[in-house]
């Protein structure tokens, strides 16, 4: 459990109308979305378990234990959450989505998104915490490096072609994108978005929410789409061979198409293309830059401590082109952060120019740039090993020292 997190107090109503104010469900629920955003929390997630119902916030990536909620309430809590995700309240036997505004008292706003999945014992709700400001974070503060950050800059003042940010889920690819969107937004170019949820509100961009029960398939709107005159499409996610066809095309006939797909790397983006049924043609032309990511969990700097490189840790410095650091940082665990050894997340990146069609090895990998950010002492080597692939054998002298 969660160090410092208390039980649901009769305090900590936020978010009710009058009548609703002394509803124990609506307590209950606004205290553990006050502890979620509180902690920094990334998700919270209630699930049927022996019993009983499981409350956890993932934080840093990681899951955590908060207390249960009192016995008897865990369907009016679910009640709550689906009243205000405005969800059918009586259909319990499909997954369904949500979105509701929620304001804490400390003037903390949060947009959250609700997914609800019927499971053996009862229903799971995740719910996605989005700080209530709605804003991306500029692109020269994502944490790429000078160079990187030049080609992803190049590749967005062109007209056309296609931007692929690669890596699994939770890696920080749509906040890459959403990045990119912001500095392309003017009143000069008409920007389209495809996306699956609509994550975050952009001005002047119009987004469109795939909902497949509708018919509203990418493929689908993604055609329609293509005849509102866009300058810039972006994708949420390529999923199909039919999408990603149509995402080519469009790059090929003068629009400028942002997209992701959930590769380990920049190299295995483009076979990924390939085997999705997309002449290689057609990737060759359109594809421009291949952006890979990973989220690194940042060392605390209250109580990380310092001690030389083992031999392995020096063997994999090497084998990534790198000089061997003098000294590496240890995640300990303090007070500060709940005793993990980490507090907050950062991003690497690994960035593939393809201009004229040519598959160059990128100039740093994942890894590489993995323990570059360890000998910086932001992380730990051993975090960068958990979070980034092995160095591929074709590109391991590639990489800058």
């Amino acid at each position: 459990m969660v160090a410092g997190m208390a039980k649901p107090s009769a305090d900590t109503t936020r978010g009710a109308s009058p009548g609703e104010a002394t509803a124990p469900a609506v307590r209950l629920l606004d205290h553990y979305l006050a502890v979620a955003a509180d902690s920094g929390a990334s998700d919270l997630h209630f699930e049927p378990s022996g019993g009983r119902m499981q409350v956890r916030v993932r934080i840093d990536g990681s899951l955590r234990a908060l207390s249960p909620p009192p016995r008897g309430l865990e369907s009016a809590l679910l009640t709550r959450a689906r009243l205000l995700s405005r969800v059918n309240l009586a259909e319990r036997r499909l997954p369904c989505d949500g979105r509701f505004h929620w304001q804490g008292r400390s003037s903390v706003t949060l947009d959250l998104r609700a997914s609800f999945l019927p499971v053996d014992g009862g229903e799971k709700l995740v719910l996605r915490l989005m700080p209530g400001d709605g804003r991306p974070r500029p692109i020269e503060d994502l944490g790429m490096d000078e160079a990187d950050l030049a080609l992803l800059e190049t590749t967005l003042a062109r007209p056309s072609g296609m931007l692929v940010c690669a890596g699994p889920t939770g890696a920080g690819k749509t906040s890459t994108l959403y990045a990119a969107l912001a500095r392309l937004a003017t009143p000069r170019r008409a920007i389209v978005t495809l996306e699956d949820p609509v994550e975050m509100r952009l001005d002047g961009v119009t987004q469109v929410q795939v909902d497949d029960d509708a018919g509203r398939s990418f493929a689908v709107v993604l055609r329609s789409l293509l005849r509102q005159d866009p300058d810039v499409v972006m994708i949420g996610e390529m999923r199909d061979g039919e999408s990603a066809a149509i995402a080519c095309r469009a790059a090929l006939t003068g629009h400028l198409v942002l997209t992701t797909l959930h590769t380990a790397d920049t190299l295995e983006a483009v076979v990924r293309l390939r085997d999705m049924g997309v002449a290689s043609y057609l990737v060759s032309a359109t594809v421009s830059l291949v952006v890979a990511q990973r989220l690194l969990r940042k060392l605390c700097r209250h109580c990380r401590r310092q001690s030389e490189p083992a031999a392995h840790e020096s063997q994999l410095y090497r084998a990534c082109g790198l000089a061997v650091p003098r000294v590496l940082a240890r995640a300990v665990g303090c007070r500060c952060c709940r005793g993990e050894g980490y507090s907050g997340r950062s991003a690497v990146f690994e960035v593939m120019n393809r201009d004229g069609g040519v598959d160059r090895p990128p100039r740093r990998t994942l890894m590489a740039a993995a323990l570059v950010a360890a000998g910086r002492f932001d992380t730990s080597f051993e975090e960068a090993v958990a979070a980034c692939p092995a160095p591929r054998q074709s590109v391991a002298g590639a990489n800058d020292r």
